[in-house]
């Protein structure tokens, strides 16, 4: 019988958490690595597809974006990476809720809890329109992750700059580890070829930071710094991961 195996799709990497749902990950983006962590501005127009501007400091929505979203009303979201415990694999999720947004920065900031790579969050989701909620949990310990995620996190290759790019059909996953505009081509050989060619480089302080969330290999952080250097967008400073 002619029975493939079922492909995923490339919305089955993106985290969507439907109604009466839980979902335990690992926050694994960072503010400080712009391929893992990106903050804009998302509009939705009739066609019912998104378009996202980058979001920067002090600056209010791009006006072009107010007279594409159908409510005329924009919204901030946050785009990072994550560890999906029980599915275990790397994921991408968008906040755009503060219901969501405000106990995740809370526990980042709270001393006790830090760094929200080091503990499982479990969000949740009850009722749909306007009666959605959402509950965020943080479960003990809170410890740096097991190598075995910083590596999957790692091999994913996923660059959430193309989400802004307006190329690669605004693909992030199995990027390069730069910025996609550099790379000539965006193909698992071209990936597995810089790998089996990268070299060992000395680390320091922030490329520790980097490797700790398992955002980039270790090959690619030349690229990373040249990229954010050039980056004209910021992050908001209550963003403290």
């Amino acid at each position: 019988m002619f029975e493939p195996i079922p492909e995923p799709s490339v919305s089955s990497d993106y985290l969507r958490i439907k109604e009466n749902e839980k979902h335990r990950i690992r926050i694994m983006g960072t503010s400080k690595d712009p391929a893992s962590f990106i903050q804009g501005w998302e509009a939705w127009g009739n066609d019912n597809k998104p378009v996202r501007a980058q979001y920067e400091l002090g600056k209010p929505c791009p006006q072009s974006l107010k007279e594409i979203d159908r409510e005329g009303k924009p919204k901030l979201f946050w785009m990072f990476t994550v560890w999906h415990v029980d599915l275990e694999k790397p994921m991408v999720f968008e906040v755009t809720q503060s219901t969501i947004k405000t106990p995740i920065l809370a526990y980042a900031k709270n001393p006790a809890w830090g760094d929200p790579s080091n503990y499982v969050l479990e969000i949740g989701r009850t009722g749909s329109g306007l009666e959605t909620e959402y509950t965020v949990i943080a479960e003990p310990p809170s410890k740096p992750p097991p190598k075995a995620i910083t590596d999957a996190m790692k091999d994913a290759m996923i660059d959430l700059r193309v989400i802004l790019d307006g190329e690669h059909d605004g693909n992030p996953f199995g990027a390069l580890g730069f910025m996609p505009a550099t790379a000539p081509a965006n193909d698992q050989a071209n990936i597995q070829q810089l790998r089996e060619q990268s070299k060992p480089i000395p680390m320091g302080e922030d490329e520790e930071s980097l490797n700790s969330v398992g955002s980039v290999a270790l090959d690619a952080i030349t690229n990373l710094k040249a990229a954010q250097a050039k980056s004209t967008g910021a992050v908001q400073d209550d963003i403290p991961y």
